[in-house]
């Protein structure tokens, strides 16, 4: 079996590491293509290392077409069902600015009409989007690239950027009848990104509650959708750890001394953590507690803006850490050692919203965080957070305050309290469903050994009223590039 993995950007790779070797492993040839123009550097390293690793699997640089009137009214009319969709109450505003950046104008003045604001008028319009979207033909150039590479399955992954090109490779593929499925990257991609347009052949989710997600908020027919549980966790599993004192002389800590795990979110909004940083050290230093008062502290800055924090904007706070210093993504074995190690040997893992709060499960270590009110639209402004305080009952211990916090991280540092039952929980419900001992990594390759069996969707928008519908768009599709927001 030939498999084509259209990956958005090369640091993509990060999250089917597992996936890509275990289909290498079982003699399936695999594309890795990649439609970043500038690779970034970790994850051109790691594809390269893919590459030299293993002889079935091959990396190149996706082409990009020559953009035509229907590609970017096509992106046109994508964006819009996304403005449409985010201006439903359930999201707050930092979907809908990111998404009316990127809107048409012609989308937005619709929208910042009362008539586009009601329920009602959301529903005709999405219906009217989708209908031009199922009508949309695909591109010459995609599909001769398709044809060359001739593929028994397409993989996109995430594929629900804003304005990615991905949904007409998949347009494309369907057309010729080549078997697509799109693969969940993250916990929130399917909260917060992209509609998923046009509906592949198979969804790849990780658990029951991304299911739900991808039938409610995306219309992704439930037998379209493979639960396999979430790959990209799987080697935390059995990651053999560097002994503690090994960790922290090499992070420059006291070994004899607790530590505490900062771990910083994702830039959802332009706010910095700093702030709460040293608000949060202070206040658990300050709180009465002996062993608080001398407990270090470790700060990971997020990858996606390592250059946020440095040691010198903690510099007057003892025992605070910034580590990695260059903010590195655990793409290499060394990468993987500083960011696991780091929640295996902490007494415990705080932070706003952030993805390492479910490594930390797998360590079932205790995972705190503070409803700060400066940082609502990170927390319960976002839909995936939810997932934290709710998917097997809840993995996180949850303050109101700072006061509340500090008691809570007193009880979490002397073991005081059920995180490691609240850890298998979550990690039951939303990592690995299928028992806390069967690796998702597996499943999923079966799920891709089925589809490349299953019957394709086959071509869509050939018939009579979908020809009629394009000759009636094409003018609007001509003068569509002078509508995009630059």
């Amino acid at each position: 079996m030939r498999i084509l993995f259209s990956l958005e950007t090369t640091l993509t790779a990060q999250s089917f590491d597992t996936l890509v070797r275990e289909l290498g492993s079982r003699g399936h040839e695999v594309v890795l293509g990649y439609h970043e123009t500038r690779p970034h550097r970790w994850g051109a390293e790691l594809l390269a290392e893919l590459e030299r690793e293993l002889p079935t699997v091959r990396v190149e640089l996706i082409p990009e077409p020559a953009t035509d009137r229907w590609l970017e009214f096509g992106a046109d009319v994508r964006s819009a069902l996304d403005l449409f969709q985010f201006l439903e109450p359930r999201f707050n505003e930092t979907y809908r600015a990111r998404s009316w950046r990127r809107a048409p104008k012609l989308a937005r003045a619709v929208a910042g009409r009362r008539l586009g604001r009601t329920a009602v008028s959301r529903r005709l319009l999405g219906a009217v989007l989708r209908t031009i979207d199922s009508a949309l033909p695909p591109n010459p150039e995609i599909e001769a690239y398709l044809r060359d590479v001739a593929p028994d399955v397409v993989l996109f992954s995430p594929y629900l950027g804003l304005r990615s090109v991905q949904p007409e490779y998949l347009r494309a593929a369907r057309d010729l009848g080549i078997r697509t499925g799109i693969c969940v990257k993250s916990w929130d991609n399917l909260s917060s990104k992209s509609l998923v347009r046009p509906i592949p052949d198979r969804l790849f989710v990780w658990n029951e509650i991304q299911r739900g997600e991808a039938v409610r908020l995306h219309r992704v027919p439930a037998d379209r959708v493979s639960v396999t549980g979430a790959q990209c966790f799987d080697e935390w599993f059995s990651w053999q750890v560097e002994p503690r004192e090994e960790f922290c002389r090499r992070v420059g800590l006291d070994p004899a001394t607790p530590f505490l795990l900062y771990t910083c979110c994702a830039p959802w909004t332009k706010q910095l953590e700093l702030p709460f940083i040293r608000r949060w050290v202070e206040a658990f230093r300050a709180g009465g507690d002996d062993l608080l008062a001398r407990t270090n502290v470790v700060v990971r800055p997020h990858p996606k803006r390592p250059d946020e924090i440095r040691q010198t904007d903690l510099a007057d706070l003892p025992g605070v850490v910034v580590f990695p210093t260059d903010g590195k993504a655990p793409v290499d074995a060394a990468a993987k050692a500083d960011f696991f190690d780091s929640i295996v040997h902490s007494a415990a893992v705080v932070g706003l919203n952030t993805s390492a709060m479910i490594d930390a499960s797998i360590a079932e270590k205790p995972v705190l965080t503070v409803l700060d009110p400066e940082y609502e639209r990170l927390q319960h402004g976002t839909l995936h957070f939810r997932h934290l305080l709710e998917a097997g009952g809840g993995l996180l211990h949850v303050a109101e305050d700072l006061d509340e916090h500090v008691r809570q991280l007193g009880r979490a540092v002397r073991g005081e309290d059920d995180s490691a039952e609240r850890a298998r929980a979550f990690l039951q419900a939303f990592i690995r469903p299928y028992g806390l001992d069967v690796a998702a990594t597996g499943i999923f390759a079966d799920e891709v050994e089925r589809l490349a069996t299953a019957p394709a969707s086959g071509r869509r928008g050939s018939a009579l009223p979908a020809r009629a519908l394009r000759l009636a768009l094409a003018p609007i599709a001509t003068r569509s590039a002078r509508y995009v927001v630059d």
